[in-house]
């Protein structure tokens, strides 16, 4: 294969890890450096005058990434997944790799005799741009999931700031929003204009953006209020109430959301209540 191929198929299964794993490991500069060099390093046997697919396509060469482990274990992966992605691509073509080179002779292939390509053929700069195309759309992917996942796991002591589209009933929606509560496993929950929680579900969040983000002591606390003052608590995200004794645990919402769910009860009464502050 072509370098510019190598150096694309290398990106590309970048991309495919990053989705698998729900990571972002193309995160600097140097990541993109890291891919496209490691991606055509095994081709240094052409610069250094040894044999073509010696022992620079071998399985015991992708074990050069390893010394990058002293940088960062992603950068360490994605020079990996680069070098391996050469011989993946260099297993497509009608000469194969000798991966256990030189304890065996074995030449190694991906695809049948039929489907080889040839370097510098059309096939292979179909293949390109495949991978080119694939790679761009995949990057929407990439964000998009990395971005739920941290705003999952920041949202536990955190208030996230962040910009979210979503398609909910067949409708494409966007919202700027303050994250205040999660399930931490597939929903989110953001306080509307009114006041009151509103929750989406992680399937429909197309793209999001995180903003910015402000520290917060989301240990529940105690105590009690009568139900007219609930509306007041539009900073508050009530996770159990009680009355008469009995605590009610299948409930998160604001003091405007368990207002309107205990209407019809008096509104002078005084019930319990277990929250944490977001204002």
């Amino acid at each position: 294969m072509k370098w510019i191929t190598h150096i694309a198929l290398g990106f590309f299964a970048v991309k495919v890890m990053e989705i698998a794993l729900m990571i972002d490991l193309l995160d600097d500069y140097l990541a993109y450096t890291v891919v496209s060099a490691f991606a055509v390093l095994p081709d240094i046997d052409f610069l250094i005058e040894i044999k073509h697919r010696g022992i620079t396509h071998t399985i015991w060469f992708t074990l050069t990434a390893l010394p990058l482990l002293i940088v960062d274990w992603k950068i360490a992966f994605v020079a990996w997944i680069a070098i391996f992605s050469h011989l993946v691509g260099d297993m497509m073509t009608h000469s194969g790799v000798k991966l256990l080179y030189p304890y065996r002779e074995t030449v190694f292939y991906l695809t049948p005799p039929n489907w080889r390509i040839r370097t510098g053929s059309s096939a292979e700069f179909m293949i390109l741009g495949i991978l080119i195309i694939a790679s761009i759309l995949m990057e929407s992917v990439v964000s998009t999931q990395t971005g739920v996942e941290k705003v999952f796991l920041l949202s536990k002591d955190h208030v996230v700031d962040a910009k979210i589209s979503t398609f909910e009933n067949g409708a494409l929606h966007h919202y700027t929003v303050k994250i205040v509560w999660t399930d931490g496993k597939s929903k989110l929950g953001f306080l509307d204009q009114d006041g009151r929680l509103r929750v989406i579900k992680k399937g429909d969040i197309l793209d999001l953006e995180i903003l910015g983000m402000e520290k917060v002591d989301k240990t529940a606390r105690r105590d009690r209020v009568r139900i007219k003052d609930l509306p007041l608590w539009r900073d508050r995200i009530i996770v159990a109430w009680e009355d008469n004794g009995t605590w009610s645990k299948d409930f998160v919402g604001t003091g405007i959301d368990l207002y309107f769910k205990l209407e019809g009860l008096r509104e002078d009464k005084y019930i319990g209540v277990e929250y944490y502050e977001v204002g």
